[in-house]
């Protein structure tokens, strides 16, 4: 059903589009059958503006190539959910899922995007029943506390009535965090992320990219001891700044304390106090230094990865250093840490100098606990004494052969 709605679709888009290319002249004949030749015939036809003496303003604007496969993908999506299929509501979807939808090259990927949009839906529209009931409880309760009270003539403390302590609102949180950060940036250290790494990732990695970096400001903020974070080779026509710029509308606003710029950390600090964290390098942190300032690589690496950051820094001429984790873990797997864990890490070291403290922001999950080590050890030793069981001859073929005779 659906290939032939497809089908029939896009026949009737060419049949539009060579209508509004010639609308007066019927060139193809009704007994034609093949619409390859009406098309072929339509495309050495002189210009009808010339014929008509019409302008080109006057004149329809041709369908592209882009509307016509937007309108397959409406039928599409109209179809399946006249199938019952877990599909978003079309009014809801944005021009740029329109556009993230048209990239998409196979029918698997869009009805998988289809499911994520309608789960997103859902999510909404269930965030919004819960804020319509949970209104509806509050002005029930309070007009039940109103009725129980109509006969009282004294003060009454208590939820919805008189209090001698005020009532902090979210808003007066945001402002005192955000002032943190204004003192941070006038007498905090500096950290540096770099966000020069877009072309070197796919569209959802600079998605989660921009999650981190917004998981980031929110971690800096609420420490009692921010620092002042510098954003810098920024690209705002990448993915990464645009999904950021969803979160955090205000971050170009230079009211809001958030430092966000094109240029290089070159151009902003002397060369001899900076210092690229990068996993690849052979020089450890031996002791965390409040007078340099540090650079972090704004990047999600799930791919395998070359060392982009040493190359970087080595071309530069930077300092590099990296994390002492092997001197304090065994790692499973890879060593790569996410940019929250890295601002967690500097953000303790900073505050008490301490290696040990620091690294318990290091997931559990990628290091071999005590626990597991010591099943490692018992495995093994019992691996040795069921081998010691068996007794194996050294002598060859020929040597055993010679005993049986």
């Amino acid at each position: 059903m659906l290939r032939s709605l497809l089908i029939t679709n896009n026949y009737l888009l060419h049949s539009t589009v060579l209508q509004k290319i010639n609308p007066i002249q019927k060139v193809c004949n009704q007994n034609v059958t093949s619409m390859w030749q009406c098309i072929r015939h339509y495309t050495n036809m002189p210009n009808q503006n010339k014929l008509t003496g019409e302008s080109e303003e006057n004149q329809l604007p041709l369908v592209t190539d882009i509307d016509k496969k937007r309108k397959i993908l409406e039928l599409e999506l109209e179809v399946m959910r006249q199938e019952g299929r877990k599909v978003p509501t079309p009014s809801k979807l944005k021009e740029e899922h329109w556009q993230h939808l048209l990239q998409l090259s196979s029918r698997n990927q869009r009805r998988q995007y289809y499911l994520f949009r309608w789960n997103v839906e859902m999510a909404k529209e269930s965030s919004r029943l819960k804020k319509e009931r949970k209104k509806e409880h509050i002005a029930k309760r309070k007009e039940e506390l109103t009725l129980a009270n109509v006969d009282n003539d004294h003060i009454i403390y208590g939820l919805f009535h008189n209090t001698m302590f005020l009532r902090i609102y979210d808003s007066a949180m945001d402002h005192f965090n955000n002032n943190k950060l204004i003192q941070a940036m006038r007498f905090g250290q500096n950290l540096v992320f770099d966000c020069s790494y877009d072309e070197y990732m796919n569209e959802k990695e600079m998605r989660n990219t921009a999650k981190q970096l917004m998981l980031c400001f929110a971690i800096n903020r609420l420490h009692n001891e921010p620092f002042n974070i510098h954003h810098c080779n920024v690209d705002f026509n990448r993915t990464t700044m645009k999904s950021l710029e969803k979160h955090l509308v205000q971050i170009r606003e230079p009211s809001f304390p958030f430092n966000i710029t094109e240029k290089s950390y070159l151009d902003l600090f002397p060369r001899e106090r900076l210092v690229y964290l990068t996993p690849h390098c052979n020089n450890d942190l031996k002791e965390f230094s409040p007078d340099d300032v540090y650079i972090v690589g704004a990047m999600v690496d799930k791919s395998a990865q070359e060392n982009i950051s040493l190359g970087k820094a080595k071309k530069l001429g930077l300092r590099m250093a990296r994390l002492p984790l092997d001197n304090h873990f065994q790692f499973k797997g890879g060593k790569s840490l996410t940019i929250d864990q890295m601002l967690q890490i500097l953000l303790e070291l900073k505050t008490s100098r301490n290696f040990e403290k620091a690294f318990e922001h290091v997931p559990r999950r990628k290091i071999v606990t005590m626990d597991e080590l010591q099943m490692q050890t018992q495995q093994r030793l019992t691996q040795r004494k069921e081998m010691g069981k068996f007794k194996f001859s050294m002598g060859g073929f020929s040597d055993r052969k010679i005993r049986r005779r």
